[in-house]
């Protein structure tokens, strides 16, 4: 019998592909890992790039799936009481808490030093310590070492938690009903299993009255070292952290006859689930469908085929969104949104699912249902384009491309969470040169065939789950169960034509502008070489190495819709919208974002109150790219007008409901008392979209940017100046110039000058008052007044975590914003806003009121004061090595003439008590305060 050569060489390839595939990736030996006696595994990794800075966390494979009905709740709970006295740290003064602590050595409770629960996991994090003394290190690892192990879990500090939990519980579900709608989706979506109730949050029944012991068995018999990993990264010795931390947690016991840590599986369906859900306080129709599938075992999670498997995902991921992108491209848009990915279905490790989310149309439901299961089910029927995937694998090369340039700009984070995933989810660790290798070889071997066939395995119109969360409101008609899930059959019945793709230019510019030129150089602020352009724009260029692959540009000038009557407010609004649907040049929204597929950039121009700008960055290869673009969003925006009316008319669906959350009545309620009902801070309606001129949004857009000699530059990154400036003089030289100078005006309102209380009532589905705090007073705009505000928030914060929340269990927590504005009247502002339980509103509010009067009295609290100074200044040393910093501290001193970087750790060192006691006084003084309060409707 006679084979044919070419079956026998595709067999002979066939072996060989299946056998790299089978092989095991690539491990990273940049990281020391080991395991205890004991079990507990380790995770050490030396990082320079964020110098004297470690971060400490513990990670266990425990969540709030392990529950039994009873305790509800608890595994969130226990995650509270971590903070409230352990072995070591016992809140005494010879024993300081571990808040207390961390934060007198810099370390700032809540944003680097937390935890977080979650269905399958916990996580205990103490981030940015200072690693300088030995001392230090051993405490912070005795912190990791009383978590797994040792927490006190006393009586008095369990029942002052439950009314912080509470309050958290109050605070997630007022307003929200996207929360309360899963609570009850659940139970219908995984009837029959583990996740049926399993939300950490728990009950509140079982959270205010559970029995001690609960607590303290469940604690003892879950954490333990064989569900716990310990992982520093950062500035470190690795050979001495592995010594300190063999030292410090072997000896934590292991427990005889454990229980067995079960990853609960979750059942498949023949017959579509569906679960849809009414709110009174959901604004619009959000649908989402799951086609559900088995999640990779962990034990296959380390072989080149579950790299290759999960390449390919990214690739259909990409490809569906950019057709559901130009399925919006239509007016009326048949969804408010629309987006689809492949991953993890909904709260459950043990599936996966494609999952396609979009708002629905409430005056068209089946319409939104045709038009986004309808995309889903052409790219079933016919596959992808040769060009998509030659897009989407362009895209997905820019991102590893990058990932590999700045391979050495790594952050702690970045490390810490590569071995997260691998010890919860076993996620290997591979390098970025290993996964560029890979995707290189990906890149080279996956094939459209391949590609297809995995899109179908995803897409299979089986095992299905469709979950709505629907206004519950007169009018607005909510098919059935039954009528959604033939909205879903009908749409995937029909048969579709074949996709069909208009071919793109290949150039963003056809024709080059005329170049203009640069007139000078001089040395610049902060390092800078201070460049001028012959049409009048001052570029201010900063070298930086802190992203080896980046670029990043702000080109700004002053005016904005300061400048503009009232009535023309609406348009002004519209502008962004504008931009996002016009594209530009001969580049419609959607043929721009094909064009920028294999790029790395972003920009965005709009118009704000008092400025005009186009920001954005690049990676270094496509610094042409960004400015060519810049050239293009000042001189040629598109026009495109079904665009823009299509993106009305979806504002105008969208906005139908948008009183339905009482957040949004509190929201309006704040502005229109705050700035005395003034016409510059009107919330948007969808009455009032019926006077937006398209006409007049291009017009002003024009009239922003038609000038550029009132325009400022600031670019900064690994780039040298003699490749900047032909750039320069090509595209930026090169705009129109009228030689005009122009500032903005004064009219955005001032907050009102007054002492008032405004209280109202609204209907909540859950019992709340929500409460904002305005004061406003003078302080000298300058960069020591500015810090002293920062200051005197940070130990009224830290005043109000000890007093409302730990002491009182009033609150969840209180949210403090500052501002030092230059242009407003006065200068200083200071925002305070907690949620309570209305019960709890005379209580809270007068220690609100007197935390501000004891500082103005006494003075902040010496050890609140150096915690806060000590943050500030570690603070600063991480900041300072960004972009990002750079670009705040030029662009402030260019446009406001203060400088912020200038002795900033001499001024924070010098401080004082009495310092922030003025700042206290001079706030009372003002008299200027404006509460404005919110309860929900007492039942009659």
């Amino acid at each position: 019998m006679l084979i044919n050569n070419r079956i026998i060489n595709a067999l002979v390839l066939l072996l060989l592909v299946t056998g790299a595939m089978a092989q095991n990736v690539s491990t990273d030996n940049s990281f020391r890992i080991g395991k205890l006696k004991n079990g507990m595994t380790y995770y050490i990794r030396h990082n320079a790039k964020e110098k004297g800075i470690a971060d400490f966390y513990i990670a266990q494979r425990v969540g709030s799936i392990l529950e039994e009905p009873n305790q509800r709740g608890l595994a969130h709970f226990l995650e509270h009481m971590a903070f409230n006295g352990s072995k070591n740290f016992k809140n005494t003064p010879s024993s300081p808490s571990i808040v207390h602590w961390c934060e007198a050595h810099g370390i700032k409770f809540g944003t680097n030093l937390n935890a977080y629960t979650s269905i399958d996991e916990t996580v205990y994090n103490v981030s940015s310590v200072p690693v300088k003394q030995e001392s230090t290190i051993d405490s912070t690892l005795l912190i990791l070492h009383d978590w797994s192990h040792y927490l006190d879990l006393e009586d008095k500090e369990i029942d002052k938690e439950r009314g912080v939990i509470h309050e958290e519980w109050r605070t997630r579900r007022a307003g929200m009903a996207s929360q309360r709608l899963m609570e009850e989706a659940l139970p219908i979506v995984y009837r029959g299993t583990k996740y049926e109730d399993c939300l950490p949050i728990g009950k509140m029944e079982i959270v205010d009255n559970f029995p001690y012991k609960a607590l303290r068995d469940y604690y003892h018999k879950w954490y333990r070292p064989d569900l716990q990993a310990i992982i520093v990264v950062g500035d470190i010795d690795v050979d001495k952290m592995e010594q300190k931390i063999q030292s410090v947690f072997s000896a934590i016991p292991m427990p005889e006859n454990a229980a067995h840590r079960e990853y609960f599986p979750v059942n498949d369906n023949d017959k579509m689930i569906v679960a849809s859900l009414k709110d009174s306080e959901q604004p619009i129709m959000l649908v989402t469908l799951y086609m559900k599938r088995e999640a990779t075992p962990d034990s296959e999670k380390s072989s080149v085929k579950y790299q290759r498997d999960g390449y390919v995902d990214d690739l259909v991921s990409y490809m569906i969104g950019e057709r559901l992108n130009e399925m919006q491209d239509k007016n009326p848009k048949p969804c408010l949104s629309a987006s689809a990915r492949m991953g993890q279905f909904l709260i459950s490790r043990t599936k996966d699912a494609f999952v396609l989310s979009f708002g629905a149309r409430q005056e068209d439901v089946k319409g939104s249902f045709d038009a986004a299961v309808g995309t889903i089910e052409q790219i079933r029927q016919h596959g992808f384009t040769p060009s998509e995937l030659t897009r989407a694998k362009a895209f997905r090369q820019k991102v590893i491309d990058r990932q590999y340039n700045e391979r050495n700009d790594r952050r702690n984070s970045y490390y810490v969470r590569r071995a997260k995933q691998n010890f919860l989810d076993n996620e290997p660790i591979t390098t970025e040169a290993y996964d560029k290798q890979l995707d290189d070889q990906f890149f080279n071997e996956v094939t459209l065939d391949e590609v297809n066939e995995a899109m179908r395995e995803a897409i299979t119109n089986k095992n299905q789950v469709l979950v709505v969360y629907a206004p519950d409101k007169a009018g607005v008609n909510v098919p059935s169960d039954a009528q959604f899930e033939q909205m879903v059959l009908d749409a995937q019945a029909k048969t579709y034509p074949k996709y069909v793709e208009k071919k793109l230019d290949d150039k963003l510019i056809e024709t080059l502008p005329k170049k203009g030129r640069i007139k000078s150089e001089k040395e610049g602020l902060h390092g800078t070489t201070e460049i001028t352009l012959s049409n009048g724009v001052k570029v201010y260029f900063k070298k930086t190495d802190y992203q080896k692959d980046a670029v990043t540009l702000n080109f700004f000038a002053e005016g904005g819709s300061s400048l503009y009557p009232v009535k023309d407010l609406i348009n002004t609004q519209f502008i962004s919208a504008a931009v996002k649907e016009g594209g530009v040049g001969r580049f419609s929204a959607t043929e721009l974002n094909k064009f920028l597929a294999g790029k790395t950039i972003r920009i965005n121009a709009g118009v704000g109150d008092e400025t005009q700008s186009i920001s954005g960055n690049s990676s270094i290869k496509d610094i042409r790219t960004l400015f060519e673009l810049t050239y293009l969003y000042f001189t040629n925006l598109r026009r495109d007008d079904q665009a823009f009316q299509s993106e009305l008319n979806r504002m105008r669906s969208f906005l139908t409901n948008r009183e339905a959350s009482p957040n949004v009545s509190y929201n309006d309620s704040i502005a229109a008392i705050v700035y005395g009902n003034s016409p510059r801070v009107q919330p948007l309606k969808a009455a009032s979209l019926d006077k937006v001129s398209y006409d007049r949004v291009l017009e002003i857009y024009k009239e922003r940017f038609s000038n550029a000699s009132n325009f400022k530059m600031i670019i900064m990154g690994n780039i040298d100046i003699s490749q900047l400036r032909p750039l320069l003089e090509q595209y930026i030289a090169s705009l129109p110039s009228t030689g005009k100078k122009e500032t903005f005006a004064k009219t955005y309102p001032d907050v009102r000058n007054c002492n008032e209380t405004h209280r109202f009532e609204k209907k909540m589905k859950t019992p709340l008052a929500r409460v904002t705090v305005f004061y406003t007073w003078d302080e000298p705009y300058t960069a020591k007044s500015d810090l002293e505000l920062d200051v005197f928030k940070r130990v009224l914060s830290i005043a109000y975590t000890d007093s409302v929340r730990e002491e009182k269990g009033g609150v969840y927590g209180v949210k403090l914003q500052q501002s030092l504005n230059a242009t407003s009247n006065p200068h200083a502002l200071l925002k305070i806003a907690f949620d309570t339980d209305p019960d709890k509103y005379n209580m809270v509010m007068p220690i609100i009121t007197k935390q501000i009067e004891h500082i103005a009295n006494k003075g902040p609290e010496a050890v609140s004061l150096q915690k806060v100074k000590e943050y500030l200044l570690k603070q600063y040393d991480q900041s300072s090595v960004t972009n990002d910093y750079w670009l705040y501290v030029i662009y402030n001193q260019l446009r406001h003439g203060v400088d912020f970087d200038k002795d900033y750790k001499t001024i924070v060192r010098n401080i004082t008590a009495a310092d922030i006691q003025r700042i206290a006084r001079n706030l009372i003084k003002s008299n200027r305060r404006i509460e404005v309060t919110m309860q929900s409707e007492k039942e009659m």
